[in-house]
């Protein structure tokens, strides 16, 4: 088991009482309750990750976020996030120009999620145009049971109107407006932080997702050529 029942009062605790004072107050429980089981949650999936896709090699703790907020722009001046993530990317936490595995962690439950998030903009553009040409591969993959069960659908900003060039293929495939391109499921159930197979339910879940993540792999080797 990764998360406990002291994980889950240290962070609903936290949910109630946002500030600095409790949570210096409670830093044993912090570094003892969460922090600790969250870096071991992180080198579970890091490891089972690379064995199948080993360009996801990283550090387990590079994969990991602080629990501190930046609130200097920020409305909601809360110090502190009250569900953490892990981001798998090639090389880092977060390589914008290569699919990424992620999760969430929290007061929320748990999320699962990845694909193609922030790709830089001339990239992002060339990515555009594959997925318009080669979008019967993507809706296939899309198409599977377990996928579509499980996350339904490509979602995603997207423009209102088609880029100059484009407008052909997003008449046929809407996908060609996207910015990004995720596969995202939340389950709002605290108590699945408990589970002692808490790796591999993500890992089914990512392992789902793989042949959506396996596209963009190759839309990325084929449009950076």
């Amino acid at each position: 088991m990764f998360f406990t029942e002291d994980t889950l009062k240290f962070w609903t605790g936290l949910a109630a009482n946002n500030s600095k004072a409790w949570f210096d107050e409670h830093r044993k429980d912090y570094e003892k309750h969460l922090r600790a089981p969250y870096l071991r949650l992180a080198e579970a999936l890091v490891e089972q990750v690379v064995e199948v896709e080993p360009e996801y090699e990283i550090p387990a703790k590079h994969a990991i976020y602080r629990i501190n907020r930046d609130v200097r722009f920020a409305a909601d001046k809360q110090p502190y996030k009250t569900d953490l993530g892990i981001t798998v990317g090639r090389g880092q936490r977060h390589d914008p120009s290569y699919p990424a595995y992620t999760c969430r962690v929290g007061v929320s439950g748990v999320v699962i999620a990845g694909g193609m998030y922030m790709p830089p903009t001339e990239l992002r553009d060339l990515l555009r145009r594959y997925v318009g040409e080669h979008s019967g591969e993507l809706r296939a993959a899309m198409a599977s049971p377990e996928f579509a069960d499980t996350f339904g659908t490509i979602i995603g900003d997207a423009h209102k109107r088609a880029p100059a060039g484009l407008k052909e293929l997003a008449a046929i495939e809407p996908m060609v407006l996207n910015k990004q391109w995720i596969y995202w499921r939340h389950w709002d159930d605290m108590s699945l932080l408990l589970r002692p197979d808490l790796d591999q339910f993500i890992l089914d879940g990512w392992e789902v997702a793989r042949p959506v993540m396996e596209f963009f792999k190759t839309a990325v080797r084929e449009v950076s050529q």
